[in-house]
């Protein structure tokens, strides 16, 4: 492997080698999978992957987190809707694109070509996840809540429902009433 790298340092010839996530696909690339697990409305584990997989583009309300870390409002509706569609279920293809700050794959997830991110939005069960630009490559999934939102489905039948990550830094951070 090192006469390899050397003599192809030499040569000026750089080998463009695929990015692949931890355990996982080869970044951009549709491959079919099996959900052993669904965590929460935006967490799985993949069969035969070592780290969880958190779905791209969306942000689920938050399960409890134990005594201070109260759950949202949805958040367990949210979490049924992912496991009724996605686990143990044929069909389940993942498209990773990035890697998040704990080591997991960022990746959408498709059954049988539909777009399961998006629709866990315009089921009104997940949030468009804007806290950051980089974080929502898929425009159309706010489409999609905005859907929901107009159809006063899911968390947008409450009057004023938090985001997740306002609720993460609110009530677990400040330790807010929420």
């Amino acid at each position: 492997m090192i006469k390899l790298l050397l003599a192809t340092l030499l040569s000026g010839t750089v080998l463009a080698q695929p990015t692949t996530l931890p355990d996982g696909p080869t970044r951009n690339a549709a491959v079919e999978v099996r959900v052993d697990s669904v965590l929460d409305g935006d967490t799985v584990i993949v069969h035969g992957w070592k780290q969880r997989v958190r779905l791209a583009n969306i942000d689920a309300p938050e399960m409890s987190h134990g005594y201070g870390k109260p759950g949202q409002p949805f958040s367990v509706q949210s979490r049924d809707w992912l496991t009724r569609e996605l686990e143990g279920k044929p069909g389940v293809t993942v498209k990773c694109v990035d890697e998040d700050r704990y080591g997991r794959a960022v990746c959408d997830f498709f059954k049988n070509g539909v777009h399961v991110n998006k629709e866990l939005a315009r089921a009104g069960l997940a949030w468009a996840n804007t806290a950051n630009a980089r974080y929502l490559r898929d425009r159309t999934v706010l489409d999609a809540q905005r859907e929901a939102q107009g159809a006063r489905k899911g968390l947008w039948t409450q009057p004023s429902p938090i985001a997740p990550w306002e609720w993460r830094h609110t009530c677990w951070e400040r330790g807010q009433n929420c």
